[in-house]
């Protein structure tokens, strides 16, 4: 846990992703968020990834921050959201957008300081946005120096250029902190891991791995209409669900616990909508923690079931999607 004047940074490895809460992927009740924030309180999950970008996911979240103030004070939790990015097509980079944008989204979240602050998706952008004066990192670390904020981060898909923003940083003496990758290390895919080693050689202390389901890919019911993968990749996961359900199988359970099962992440960040994911999630995590001590062991059927997956998604495997798409 860290207090606001500690330099502590100790995350769980779940991190609640509370993208969610924009009613995106799926329908969320009303009595949903504060259940489910309460509920991962309870279960030792204390950090929250949202961005503005993410419909009303910060005010939501800063509700239920609010509500449980007394027994959960500020000290106790880890709040990163982002900047950059307030729609599909919506970004602006420029300094006093940014400073605007952490004061926004302070008051949204019922706080006077954000933990992580992310330059949102910057792949969409110019590479000059990004790190020149005026543009949005050399503001984030201006509020870094303020307290405003702990720590810097980037997110994006592409991983090269993610890295590409690492070395500048390094480079001139500013590392970033944080990089959020997303839907590059989960059943499909797992570029990421040829990355870590070099975003640690830059500076970069600590890498969120998002979407271990790939936004929603990796479900048993068909995915968002909007989601860039393939329709090979589409067709070998439908393949892949419904050979894990006929042997008894959850093929999200089976990608949460491969993408949970990886100690170079620093948190793997976790849409969870209700109490009911909160709890799933937290008992997956026990059980790869049983099984690593000894006390339980996987079972051949599951081992079969994974390996037979594996083999259905390898010609898709490690293949990325275009972001910005090409015909953006």
């Amino acid at each position: 846990m860290e207090n606001k004047e500690s330099n502590k940074f100790q995350v769980p490895e779940i991190t609640f992703g509370a993208g969610v809460f924009s009613g995106r992927y799926n329908h969320i009740e009303k009595d949903w968020p504060l259940l489910s924030v309460r509920r991962a309180f309870e279960l030792g999950i204390n950090a929250f990834d949202t961005s503005p970008y993410y419909g009303d996911s910060e005010k939501i979240l800063g509700s239920a921050f609010h509500a449980l103030q007394e027994e959960f004070p500020r000290s106790s939790y880890y709040i990163f959201t982002k900047v950059g990015r307030y729609g599909p097509k919506n970004f602006d980079y420029t300094a006093k957008r940014i400073q605007e944008s952490v004061k926004e989204s302070c008051r949204r979240l019922c706080t006077d300081y954000l933990n992580v602050v992310y330059a949102h998706d910057v792949e969409f952008v110019n590479f000059e946005d990004v790190v020149e004066e005026g543009g949005a990192l050399p503001e984030l670390f201006k509020l870094k120096e303020q307290g405003k904020i702990r720590y810097v981060g980037i997110s994006g898909y592409p991983l090269d250029v993610l890295l590409k923003i690492a070395r500048f940083q390094y480079e001139r003496d500013q590392p970033i902190d944080a990089i959020l990758s997303y839907s590059h290390y989960c059943l499909h895919n797992i570029k990421l891991v040829d990355y870590i080693q070099e975003f640690k050689y830059v500076g970069v202390q600590y890498i969120m791995n998002a979407s271990p389901l790939s936004m929603g890919l990796l479900r048993n019911s068909e995915p968002p209409e909007w989601h860039p993968a393939s329709t090979g990749l589409r067709y070998a996961v439908t393949q892949s669900a419904v050979l894990a359900a006929r042997n008894n199988l959850n093929i999200s359970k089976l990608a949460l616990q491969f993408a949970l099962d990886y100690d170079d992440i620093t948190s793997t960040v976790i849409g969870l909508s209700n109490p009911s994911e909160v709890d799933e999630a937290i008992a997956i995590l026990k059980e790869l923690h049983a099984r690593k001590k000894g006390k339980k062991t996987i079972p051949e059927i599951e081992k079969k079931i994974l390996n037979e997956i594996h083999q259905i998604l390898e010609p898709h495997f490690n293949r990325s999607w275009d972001s910005p798409p090409k015909d953006h």
